[in-house]
């Protein structure tokens, strides 16, 4: 296996910190980085949740013993062997799911590899769950390392046609040892993506935008957010952290905004991706129209409040605006609704209460 060079103990440090459950983890220094190509193992299907084994276990080992315990799941290894520089940390350190640096890639070989090229500079995301929250209560921080490289590099990929538009353009996954004491090695996954020179959402301040400026943030992120699931890819964490503003909505661009984060998408569109006839239901490939998908309704649901402090206007209003009405629709619409709006709207609404039901009770629907 590859070994990460560790050279010169500047670049890249990561930082030292005390757990409830262990001592100080080890600070781990490297500049360069020497990574072999892997493809990782399917998306995993069910959650990542700390076990009760778990749970006992982090009581009494160092993370790093764990993460010698718990090695990522196997996949297959290529023959391309990358060679990288670090030159920037982007984030790094104690309590992310993911370390993200900027890398210039050095060297390929074979060089006429179809991954990255020489020269280029790149964004390497690198999933190593010693840096997890060890202290989090409901998650077992090797599962959701794990289960973050291997839905981020599948949606990638099923992402192809899309890449360097909506999402970043993608340079494959990997893998390197590092040292883990006494001879020990461990393996971490890693992949390398497109440095795109935009602001996170979360950063920027809506009283900096005028409405109209915002309107058109918000449509590309809609629109965006719909093209990934016309493609049959669920993003599951569509929030403002997760969303690079490029020229802010003040040029006219093609690219408006670009969506990163792909550790929790779903490839296909239900729940019960195991059961083909279940994902029939869902209408892979068909576009399904922001009048359901991002109906006002859902916004609780899923947690699209973040948003809300982008938006001073009639939300439903302004979506039939720009893509129609609902009535308008084919005929089809009856079933979309019932499967893409809550269920609750189509509820009968409660009677009306007598008198008499509201002295001294609470009325309960």
């Amino acid at each position: 296996m590859v070994m990460a060079q560790l050279t010169g103990c500047v670049g890249l440090g990561f930082l030292a910190r005390q757990s409830r459950y262990s001592s100080s983890q080890l600070s781990l220094y490297f500049s360069t980085l020497s990574i072999l190509s892997h493809d990782p193992p399917a998306p995993t299907v069910g959650h990542c949740d700390l076990t009760r084994d778990g749970a006992s276990e982090r009581e009494w080992k160092h993370p790093l013993e764990r993460c010698i315990l718990h090695p990522p799941r196997p996949g297959s290894f290529g023959t391309t062997t990358v060679d990288l520089k670090i030159v920037d940390i982007v984030r790094a350190g104690d309590q992310h799911s993911s370390q993200l640096v900027t890398v210039q890639v050095v060297n390929v070989d074979p060089p006429k590899s179809s991954l990255p090229p020489s020269n280029i500079l790149l964004m390497a995301k690198i999933y190593d769950p010693l840096y997890f929250d060890h202290d989090q209560d409901d998650a077992d921080p090797f599962l959701c390392v794990d289960r973050a490289y291997c839905h981020e590099a599948a949606a990638y990929k099923a992402l192809s046609e899309l890449q360097g538009t909506i999402i970043p353009r993608y340079y494959g996954s990997y893998s390197f040892d590092l040292p883990a004491g006494d001879a020990t090695t461990r393996s971490v996954r890693l992949i390398l993506i497109e440095v795109v020179p935009g602001s996170h959402m979360l950063q920027l301040d809506p009283v900096d935008f005028s409405q109209s400026e915002r309107q058109v943030i918000m449509k590309a992120i809609v629109d965006a957010e719909s093209l990934l699931y016309t493609h049959n890819v669920l993003h599951g964490d569509v929030h403002p952290r997760n969303i690079l503003i490029l020229d802010t909505g003040r040029e006219i661009s093609a690219r408006k905004v670009v969506l990163v984060d792909l550790g929790r998408a779903r490839i296909g569109r239900s729940s019960r991706l195991d059961n083909p006839e279940y994902e029939k239901k869902y209408l892979p490939g068909v576009p399904i129209s922001p009048l359901l998908r991002w109906n006002k309704a859902w916004f609780k649901l899923r947690e699209y409040e973040c948003f809300e402090p982008w938006i001073d206007w009639d939300w439903q209003s302004w979506l039939e605006q720009n893509y129609g009405t609902i009535d308008a629709l084919d005929a089809s619409m009856a079933y979309m609704k019932s499967i893409w709006l809550p269920s609750f709207l189509f509820r009968p609404l409660p009677p009306e209460p007598r008198v008499g039901d509201v002295s001294g009770k609470r009325l309960r629907y």
